[in-house]
């Protein structure tokens, strides 16, 4: 006998991002018994609980186990699942996702953080699989491309709430142009992906005091670099918190702009072009701005009736809060964890992040949602000082290595990425 009722429409609950318990099972088609085994054995979580205490479901997830169920119909189905939170299907060496968060190459990444704690050795061992001994910097070369021409060209000025990630991709593209072969007999994968990081932290001079690129000079620490773009007193605190969330935010495995890099890696493109690839898919619609979103959520309170309200109507629409709610870390995103100790650090809180702590403390207590590495950063950036979009520029730069190091791999792996399509007369 068939199990329950008729599985609905997805479509129907698409204003939706949290599903109760038994949306869940009507999507899936299963009674309620059944949906707590799925969760019982790892292939379904909860990420959240509405005021009444109830489970809550991300759609995606739910999504994504009906496809996998719906698998076992044959090989193409499986292939097609694969693409839906499904099986992996790509070997990687460099990142695997774990309960404590992701680890680079054997390393667990919140570890790093703190030992050796240098956002360039962790880069170097993505890159390589070494990582260096102790602390150490790279050092700063002229740019051989006049990068804030090209930023001039784009007349950014006019575009003040310019996500930054467009901004880098400007960067990456005025720097690209070569061809692979040229890349490769240079010899100089290194000193280009030094290079590349280089001109994002220069891009952060933007968000600052005179709004130009900051070519850096010096050989100091990435992070103190980033200070040094922004304007900023070099406050220790705060450049050891921005190393940190830039190791934290290296890697996530094969997230969407990472996998777009790698196809971009397969054909032959040149190491610029796939990291501006990767930098074209995280601005589309579903990812674009996540840091942003969190950014202008946690600076948008001026008192604790604002928060009551906002959490009240996240509840009312069993609404996703922007940087909340990962399915990888059911129990809550560890990077994040480690972010806001370190904020809790830097000293006297202002008003503003007083307020946004509490609407952190607020979500997880009354909808049983957990904050993700987005929120993590943006409070970094509002109890540190930072100007509003540098947390996206955070995110870009430290992500930047693990593209590089995605797009290193892909090329050792020698096959082209190009999956087949299932044709369907509708």
């Amino acid at each position: 006998m068939p199990e329950a009722k008729k599985n609905i429409s997805p479509d129907s609950l698409q204003d939706s991002e949290l599903l109760s318990a038994k949306q869940a099972c009507e999507v899936l088609g299963v009674k309620p018994a059944t949906l707590y085994t799925y969760v019982s054995r790892g292939k379904l979580h909860p990420v959240g609980q509405s005021t009444g205490r109830e489970s809550l479901y991300l759609r995606q997830d739910v999504l994504g186990l009906k496809a996998r169920s719906e698998s076992r119909l044959g090989h193409g189905a499986v292939a097609a699942s694969a693409m839906r939170w499904g099986q992996p299907v790509i070997n990687t060496s460099i990142t695997e996702i774990t309960s404590r968060g992701p680890k680079y190459r054997g390393y667990l990444a919140t570890e790093l953080a703190t030992y050796p704690g240098a956002f360039e050795g962790v880069a170097e061992l993505l890159w390589s699989g070494v990582l260096p001994s102790g602390r150490h910097t790279w050092p700063v070369e002229p740019m051989d491309i006049d990068v804030q021409g090209a930023l001039d060209g784009m007349h950014i000025e006019r575009m003040p709430s310019l996500r930054m990630m467009r901004v880098l991709a400007i960067a990456a593209t005025s720097m690209g142009g070569g061809t692979l072969a040229e890349e490769l007999r240079s010899g100089s994968l290194t000193r280009y992906s030094r290079q590349l990081i280089f001109a994002f932290v220069g891009c952060c001079g933007i968000l600052g005091i005179k709004k130009k690129f900051h070519e850096p000079v010096g050989e100091q620490p990435i992070a103190a670099h980033i200070v040094d773009a922004l304007g900023m007193p070099a406050d220790p605190l705060l450049v050891d918190a921005i190393n940190a969330a830039l190791i934290v935010g290296a890697d996530h495995e094969l997230s969407p702009a990472t996998f777009a890099a790698r196809i971009a890696a397969s054909v032959g493109a040149g190491l610029h072009a796939c990291v501006v690839a990767a930098l074209a898919t995280q601005v589309g619609s579903t990812l674009g701005g996540g840091c942003d979103q969190a950014d202008q959520l946690l600076r948008g309170f001026a008192s604790q009736a604002q928060i009551r309200a906002r959490v009240d109507e996240a509840d009312r629409h069993r609404e996703r809060l922007p940087g909340f709610a990962l399915s990888l870390y059911p129990d809550g995103d560890p990077r994040a964890v480690l972010l806001i100790e370190l904020v809790k650090k830097l000293g006297k809180q202002s008003r503003q992040s007083e307020l946004a702590f509490r609407f952190i403390d607020d979500v997880q207590s009354r909808l049983g949602i957990h904050p993700n590495i987005e929120v993590g950063l943006a409070m970094l950036c509002l109890a540190g000082g930072l100007p509003e979009r540098t947390a996206g520029a955070l995110w870009g730069i430290g992500r930047s290595a693990g593209w590089i190091a995605h797009v290193l791999e892909q090329r050792l792996a020698g096959f082209v990425l190009r999956p087949r399509g299932n044709y369907a007369v509708r």
